[in-house]
Parts: C-alpha cells; structure tokens; sequence
C-alpha cells in the first residue's frame, strides 16, 4: 500500500462537507424574502450582491430620486 492510497476519496469526503462548496438546495431553503422572487435574489448573489445591500443601494437611490434625502 502506497502512502497515497485512497487520497482521492479522502479529499472529495474533505470538500464536500467544507462549507466553501457551493450547495445551491440549503442556499434555496434560506431565503426569506417575503415577495421577491427567487431568480431576483439569486441575479443578485450572482453579481456579488448581498439581497440586504442592493436593497439599500435601491432606497437609497429612490429617496434621492423623491427629493426624501
């Protein structure tokens, strides 16, 4: 027996119970935006935007627009 036998199973067990691989199910159960589609909230996420910060940007943008700011 080699010293790198059966590594590669060790490292795809490894990776996939790390947090940093992208597990789209768990992230679908997590949304809790009451009526906003879930294609908007993933757009978002997918150009690098927390739901929370474009919303913001957006109100803010908005309120200026209204003369509210």
């Amino acid at each position: 027996m080699g010293k790198f036998d059966g590594i590669e199973k060790k490292l795809h067990k490894v990776v996939k119970s790390a947090s940093l691989q992208n597990k789209k199910e768990q992230d679908k159960k997590n949304i809790i935006i009451y009526n906003v589609p879930v294609e908007w909230s993933e757009a978002i996420k997918e150009h690098g935007f927390s739901f929370s910060a474009y919303a913001k940007m957006a109100l803010i943008e908005k309120m200026k627009k209204d003369g509210l700011l």
